[in-house]
């Protein structure tokens, strides 16, 4: 443990003995939950979040909605994407996380063009295990009701079942930023237009050509998965963020296999859309249809969204309300995104419609037992790409990813593609169809500055959010990365020790103290020397 470290763990402990200094007042705490640090949300930014600031002395509790630690990381997405990343921008706990999950799973460390590749089990075990080691304690089941703040402080956070958190600084590391909404801070969801911030990617974007099937039933009415009235004005604002799906695991393994059956409320014709342009000849394969990835040194296949295809796991339009929904009205999406995804499989198994060749594929996979096992054998999470998006102190957008990439206050260094899959799907006219939304663009060095994690100093003055940062949808498109929210989480966490040790608002801690501690942390903050020429 480095001096500073130790001189803030006495100061903590100095703290603590003070707040203790009578019965009444130890009562009240443990009545109240009292914390140095609440981290709401145990997505990977916020295991992260979490681990960083326990290091720094503070007493943190980290809540989960959820029964389970780890976000999509333990739901199904089992790469840090690395091949889409500069692997020399990463490190610290992030780092730590997916060398063990991928030397635990048997996976190649540097496998995958650069990923470092996991079974979501073992993710779960490897981040308990952090936790653990980090003394933080976790807390399940919590669903977010209300926040009462003072003094443009957030005072307490309180959950369904009464219990009440009290903290001297909070963290929202969930998709949704639920948190961050409760306490006020001004947010965003969708995609705003290309004039608001002059981004050439900004708002509703068609990069796809029209596709020559007919997207109406023979009543004229629309297929499933087909939004209503006509395709919107390129480049204008759109209240649709980019889509979600299921990131599903199955497996070719006959001893670890639970068989794809017949969902007990089946519809065909949910999948019209999708036998209408297989017979067309638009897809000839499973693996057209959905991304599936192998999970290297296991029978596994990693299944994902295509943002290629004409139809995939997707359902356009659904993604919409989830923001603001309650934790409901978001189990009864999560429920239709589930029973669309079993329908899709046993329509590929065993439809007619679909070639023997294709129905041969499908049939070689099945769920995996040792998966989600208190769930049959799905992922805990729903693959929430956007949500909503803050608007802190500082906004980022498509010129701070590709044009004024420095940033004097950085706390970590991004470098993923400009990465959205389709969000939208129109009908044309009777005999076409268009999908909406998609950008790709390679990947540069950018930092992600403090400002961006950190709302207004008029509107919340303890709450850092490294999940829903402050950018536009563009620039959001380059952010939306486990291992960057990973980072950004443990600056997070440092931060929010430092803010306490400061005795300041989250906003007016020393950024370059907080910079020496992220690279004492082993996340670097230099770019790369070819970057740098």
């Amino acid at each position: 443990m480095s001096q500073r470290k130790l001189l803030r763990l006495l100061a903590f402990l100095l703290a603590g003995i003070t707040a203790q200094s009578s019965g009444a007042e130890v009562r009240e705490n443990l009545r109240a939950n009292q914390h140095d640090v609440v981290v709401y949300g145990g997505t990977p930014g916020g295991v992260t979040s979490a681990i960083a600031a326990a290091r720094e002395g503070a007493s943190v509790v980290l809540l989960e909605q959820t029964s389970h630690v780890g976000g999509l990381s333990t739901s199904g997405l089992n790469r840090d994407e690395g091949e889409h990343m500069d692997r020399s921008t990463l490190g610290g706990l992030s780092d730590k996380f997916t060398i063990e999950a991928a030397k635990r799973s048997g996976t190649e460390t540097e496998g995958s063009k650069g990923a470092r590749i996991w079974q979501s089990h073992i993710a779960e075990r490897v981040f308990l295990e952090m936790l653990n080691e980090a003394g933080v304690e976790v807390r399940y089941g919590q669903l977010l009701e209300t926040v009462e703040k003072s003094d443009l402080q957030i005072s307490s956070l309180h959950v369904r079942g009464g219990d009440v958190y009290k903290a001297q600084v909070y963290i929202d590391a969930t998709y949704e930023g639920d948190l961050m909404a409760a306490a006020g801070v001004s947010y965003t969801v969708g995609r705003e237009a290309r004039d608001e911030y002059n981004e050439s990617k900004g708002g509703v974007r068609y990069m796809d050509e029209k596709v020559a099937v007919s997207p109406f039933d023979v009543n004229g009415t629309l297929l499933f998965g087909v939004m209503p009235g006509k395709p919107p004005e390129e480049f204008s604002a759109s209240e649709h963020p980019i889509c979600y799906n299921i990131r599903l695991n199955l497996t070719r393994d006959v001893q670890n296999m639970v068989p794809i059956q017949k969902p007990l409320n089946y519809d065909p014709r949910q999948h019209e859309l999708l036998a209408r342009c297989i017979e067309a000849g638009y897809l000839s394969s499973v693996h057209k249809i959905f991304s599936g990835m192998e999970i290297p040194g296991t029978s596994k296949v990693e299944l994902n969204n295509c943002q290629f295809s004409y139809v995939s796991m997707s359902i356009p339009g659904a993604q919409t309300t989830w923001a603001e929904a309650s934790f409901e009205e978001r189990e009864k999406i999560h429920r239709r995104y589930r029973d669309y995804t079993l329908g899709m499989l046993w329509f590929l198994k065993t439809s007619a419609r679909v070639p023997q060749k294709m129905r041969d594929q499908m049939a070689q996979l099945g769920f995996c037992k040792d998966e989600w096992q208190d769930n049959s054998h799905w992922p805990w999470y729903l693959y929430i790409r956007a949500a909503r998006r803050m608007k802190g102190r500082y906004i980022l957008t498509q010129a701070d990813v590709i044009e004024k990439r420095k940033k004097e206050d950085a706390i970590h260094i991004g470098s993923h593609f400009i990465d959205s899959h389709h969000v939208t799907r129109y009908a044309v006219d009777n005999d076409h169809f268009i999908n909406g939304g998609r950008m790709w663009q390679e990947g540069q060095q950018f930092d992600i500055p403090y400002r961006s994690i950190t709302p207004s100093a008029e509107e919340c003055k303890n709450l850092l959010v490294p999940v829903c940062v402050s950018a536009s949808n563009v620039a959001f498109a380059a952010i939306r990365l486990e291992p960057t929210w990973m980072h950004l989480g443990e600056a997070a966490g440092i931060a929010a020790a430092q803010s306490i040790a400061e005795g300041v608002s989250v906003q007016r801690i020393s950024v370059p103290k907080l910079q020496l501690e992220i690279v004492e942390a082993g996340i670097p903050l230099r770019w790369n020397e070819l970057e740098a020429e």
